[in-house]
């Protein structure tokens, strides 16, 4: 256990937070709640904090990945802080935080329903049961199985990993020639999945139409959707996402179709208390969902989700951790866009630079190094090496100074 610099004497109580990230698209939430000033904020973590310290109360080595011992280091721990909620933006580790609010006896969503969003066999048979609209989808153990599914179920189909995110390993197959090649991009992830199957690839059919993501405030009676950002995808046939588009006064928010889907996906899988990230296909037959993450969205669409709306989606997660009941009122400020940085080809960078003036309102962050490895799928899902994001009037105008900025960017291979 390690005291951290920062302290809020008005915070109300200690809050528990699970594993952090990378500064760049996790330290906005840290501000944004600290600025608040109703949390402290104490770290459960692997990795000793760096760029969260500013923020924390302190911190705790742990293993976030293993619930029991989770549970053992906040139960110690809530013997000497006033533990009022428990909240986490990874992915990988919401289940066993949702562990350990219920062994505490803390607000927020019940580990089984956790489970079933991040098990994506699971989402799918829950929906089933409910009689929500779902793509017909199995899981298989083998390509023979995949196959036999395929035929089943019709192509073109999407092989993915059953608990992995950020589109890692899923891969569309449009013929049963195909899906060997997406069978294997899917298993190749599976040394980073947390939780093991025995049956390890989800094979579902292909929804096609625009794809979107939302943000949503959920309660035991509604879900409200807080944020909702237009995806842009490359590198077909995956699906990389290579963009988002956020209109604070995008008609989405209001429409029937979408809400009622949000509604009834959430009660299907008994989810609440808590701010869910949702990932959709607007089909000829409707909104029908992809998945379901327990957590505020990455890629930084909360943070430029309260430029264009005035929510602090964060802030907001951080108060349904604890039990409060936040009413966050959207309040349209035009359109705000991120568009990743990707080589043309695989490549290790030499130099990378802006170099020259950057248009008014842009901002341009450059992640990769030199020396690193950027590797497309399929040899591999971290190629991005940088962003650019603009906050303006429309998304014509938004796109007009990214094009701008691109100029101004300069990558180099090494030979």
């Amino acid at each position: 256990m390690h005291d951290a610099v920062a302290h809020d004497a008005a915070a109300t109580g200690t809050l528990l937070v699970v594993g952090s990230g990378a500064a760049a698209f996790r330290e906005y939430a840290f501000r944004e709640i600290v600025a608040a000033g109703r949390h402290r904020l104490w770290l459960l973590t692997d990795t000793a904090p760096d760029w969260e310290l500013p923020y924390l109360a302190g911190w705790t080595p742990t293993d976030p990945l293993d619930p029991q011992v989770l549970c053992k280091d906040a139960e110690e721990l809530a013997r000497t802080h006033r533990i009022t909620g428990v909240l986490c933006l990874n992915e990988a580790m919401v289940w066993p935080a949702a562990c350990v609010s219920e062994a505490l006896g803390l607000p927020g969503p019940v580990p089984a329903a956790v489970w079933r969003c991040r098990d994506k066999a699971l989402t799918r048979a829950a929906l089933t049961a409910h009689e929500v609209g779902t793509p017909a989808a199995g899981t298989a153990a083998g390509l023979g199985r995949a196959l036999e599914l395929a035929a089943v179920i019709g192509y073109p189909v999407v092989c993915k990993p059953r608990a992995l995110g950020g589109s890692i390993g899923v891969r569309r197959a449009d013929r049963p020639e195909d899906l060997e090649a997406a069978f294997q991009a899917a298993t190749a992830q599976l040394p980073d999945v947390p939780q093991r199957f025995e049956e390890c690839v989800l094979v579902e059919a292909y929804l096609d139409g625009p794809e979107i993501s939302v943000d949503s405030l959920v309660t035991e009676d509604t879900v409200q959707p807080l944020v909702i950002a237009r995806k842009a995808t490359s590198f077909p046939p995956f699906f990389e996402e290579s963009g988002h588009v956020l209109d604070g006064s995008d008609p989405l928010y209001d429409d029937p179709a979408l809400l009622r889907e949000l509604d009834l996906v959430h009660r299907a899988l008994g989810v609440a208390g808590c701010v869910t990230h949702s990932e959709w296909r607007l089909t000829v037959e409707g909104p029908r969902l992809i998945e379901v993450n327990v957590r505020p969205g990455g890629d930084l669409i909360p943070w430029l989700g309260a430029l264009v709306t005035g929510v602090p989606v964060a802030l907001t997660a951080a108060d349904l951790a604890t039990g409060q009941l936040p009413t966050p009122v959207r309040r349209p400020n035009g359109v705000a866009v991120i568009e990743f940085l990707y080589p043309d080809a695989d490549m290790t960078v030499a130099d990378l630079s802006v170099r020259g003036p950057l248009p008014d309102g842009v901002h341009v962050e450059l992640s990769a190094r030199p020396g690193d490895v950027l590797a497309l799928p399929p040899r591999g899902y971290k190629a991005r090496y940088g962003w650019i994001t603009v906050h303006g009037e429309s998304a014509t105008h938004c796109r007009e100074l990214i094009a701008q900025a691109r100029t101004a960017i300069r990558i180099e291979a090494a030979a």
